[in-house]
């Protein structure tokens, strides 16, 4: 992706982000509480809905207790008779009082007199509570007639929901005893319902009514709490069910709020989104026009120019950007490092033959100090016991016994050291010999390790039949005795499991030499006078080839995470001061390279041991290589 994409999609981001953060406010923070003043306002109608019929109840309560307190009412209790019925308990009486059912009761719950009007028609009409003689037993307001207090509130009723008031019948001076009591009731219909509303200067309904023998439909459950909804239309609804003077639920009524406040709210922060993104993307290309000719346009300059010198060999080509800025001091600094890359190049070249050699020579020196180490010693240690032989005692012991002399003691003496020093003779002898095989073996190592080094220079590596073990068997023979004593070779069962394999024999013995001598070294870097190493190996498959996996493990003194990789750099050691070069690692990767593979080294952290890895290229069984070597085998 170029620089310039990745400018724009930065500054795109961060406007988007801006963008977006800002409608995340509006969204999230805004008009919540924007949707929370809708809802208290929701809420405070009904509230003056709840008002509005608390009015209305007040005011049957006053029209109630101004009858109640009426002589002529407290006379008819006293001697009921059909004039004050004909004159006062009539329709249009009913209809100037603004009610539609009136009772007159006496204190055992027995009615004197009763009735009741259509609303609007001034029809009388029946009404379920004034059927029976007598109010139910159960009716709450048995218990007024008794103490003479005054109540107000709904009654379900076959007509509808009535507001009622019940007040005592007095002389006419609010004294008593009370005779009995008055009940004056108003039937809640439609239309009262919408008076109540334009009282409260909001819309009402009326949208359930609880019957006799029937039960009133829960609230609607929402976010907001029981009862309230969102239309479709931008409303809030806030529905609440008003009690009868039971406690019961009788009348569910719901008033509808426009959401006038929010639609603003939203309409204004629409338009706050869109100023916002258009002052974005004016910024955003002023900003990228000013990137482009200050910045962008200079880089991209720089960036050719450095890509036509990486992909092509002509080093004279200079940028010569006059700037005093920072990228002006960038091409500067390229132009001087072009410069010295051609000096350089020139210098490599004429170094690079003798540079080659020297690496060479060094690798093969080192190969041949680690195989002749163990030869001085194996010469000392033979040195040494021939020196220790009795041959001047066995000489003079000889001398003696030729003497003719009659001491028979003194010949078998010189019998018996003759004989034991013949034993002690025969015994450095085959020490001896077990010596001088192992110094032909390795001066055979340091031949073959010539002749490998030889070969490389002119043709292919050897490729032999090998079995792993003997591999490692061989390699160990190499190492010196000092590092062969501090340390366990353990070899895994994999190891015996792989069988005979098609490997450059003479270049892994030296790697495997080298890897075992490290591990020896690290163990000793460790302050451990022993310590173990553990060999594994494994066959895979990768990139349609088979691959051998050698693992080489130790319990010496680990590696630190950043020198994982410089370990196998030409000259450097982390074990300073005990001669060590640095090559032996660097050169064992190179060697595998060579070869097609690659190592690598792993370590949990220092004192914690570490692995040395070996990855390589092997044939597999059967293959065109394993044929053809075997004919030449044979030719041969």
């Amino acid at each position: 992706m170029q620089l310039r994409v990745k400018v724009i999609a930065v500054l795109s981001a961060a406007f988007l982000a801006l963008i977006l953060l800002q409608w995340s406010v509006g969204q999230y923070l805004l008009m919540p509480q924007f949707e929370r003043i809708e809802l208290d306002n929701a809420n405070t109608a009904m509230m003056r809905i709840d008002s509005g019929l608390r009015a209305e109840l007040d005011a049957l309560h006053v029209s109630a207790a101004d009858w109640g307190n009426w002589s002529d009412a407290y006379k008819f209790m006293e001697d009921p008779d059909g004039g004050f019925i004909q004159k006062s308990l009539n329709p249009s009486a009913l209809t100037q009082l603004h009610a539609t059912a009136l009772a007159f009761i006496k204190r055992n719950g027995e009615f004197v007199w009763t009735g009741a009007i259509t609303p609007g028609a001034g029809t009388p009409t029946d009404l379920d509570l004034f059927k029976a003689p007598a109010l139910p037993q159960h009716f709450p307001w048995r218990a007024n007639l008794l103490t003479g207090v005054s109540s107000e509130g709904l009654i379900a009723t076959d007509r509808g929901v009535m507001l009622a008031a019940i007040t005592p019948i007095l002389d006419g001076f609010g004294h008593g005893p009370a005779h009995g009591a008055l009940l004056l009731g108003r039937l809640l219909t439609e239309k009262e319902v919408i008076g109540l509303g334009e009282r409260a200067h909001t819309r009402v309904a009326m949208t359930a009514v609880r019957y006799p023998g029937r039960q009133l439909p829960e609230l609607p459950a929402s976010a907001a709490g029981p009862g309230v909804q969102v239309t479709e239309f931008g409303t809030t609804q806030i529905s609440r069910q008003v009690p009868d003077i039971l406690g019961r639920p009788v009348i569910t009524l719901r008033v509808d709020v426009p959401r006038v406040v929010l639609a603003r709210a939203h309409t204004t922060l629409m338009w706050v989104m869109a100023l916002t993104a258009l002052a974005a993307i004016t910024i955003l290309l002023l900003a990228f026009y000013g990137m482009e000719r200050t910045v962008l346009g200079p880089l991209d300059r720089v960036t050719r120019h450095a890509v036509a010198i990486g992909a092509g060999d002509d080093l004279t080509n200079r940028l010569n950007l006059n700037r005093r800025d920072e990228i002006g001091a960038l091409a500067a600094e390229f132009d001087r490092m072009v410069e010295q890359v051609a000096e350089s190049r020139r210098q490599l070249i004429d170094h690079s033959f003798e540079a080659g050699m020297s690496e060479l020579s060094r690798g093969v020196l080192h190969n041949i100090g680690n195989a002749m180490t163990p030869l001085g010693v194996r010469v000392a240690r033979l040195k040494s016991r021939l020196q220790s032989a009795p041959l001047a005692d066995i000489e003079s012991a000889l001398s003696e016994r030729t003497l003719e002399t009659d001491d028979a003691a003194r010949q078998a003496d010189l019998d018996e050291f003759l004989r034991l020093s013949a034993a002690e003779l025969a015994e450095i002898v085959a020490q001896t010999a077990e010596d001088v095989e192992v110094i032909e073996r390795q001066t055979g190592i340091v031949q073959a390790a010539l002749s490998e080094q030889l070969r490389s220079t002119r043709a292919s590596t050897v490729v032999e039949s090998t079995d792993l073990p003997a591999l490692i068997s061989q390699s160990l023979e190499i190492v010196p005795d000092a590092a062969r004593e501090r340390i366990d070779v353990e070899l895994d069962q994999s190891i015996q499991s792989i069988g005979a394999l098609r490997l450059p024999r003479t270049v892994l013995r030296l790697v495997l030499q080298n890897l075992i001598i490290n591990a020896s070294e690290a163990i000793r870097a460790a302050g451990r006078e022993h310590g173990s190493v553990r060999l594994t190996a494994a066959l895979n498959e990768a990139s349609n080839r088979q691959n051998l996996e050698l693992e080489c493990h130790d319990s010496g003194a680990g590696i630190a995470p950043e020198n994982l990789e410089r370990i196998f750099e030409r000259g450097f050691s982390t074990k300073r001061g005990t001669g060590n070069l640095g090559i032996g690692l660097h050169w064992c990767a190179t060697a595998v390279n060579a070869l097609g593979g690659r190592m690598w080294a792993s370590s949990a952290g220092p004192g914690q041991g570490a692995t040395l890895h070996l990855l390589l290229p092997v044939p597999r069984t059967g293959s065109a290589p394993d044929a053809a070597a075997a004919s030449d085998t044979k030719a041969a």
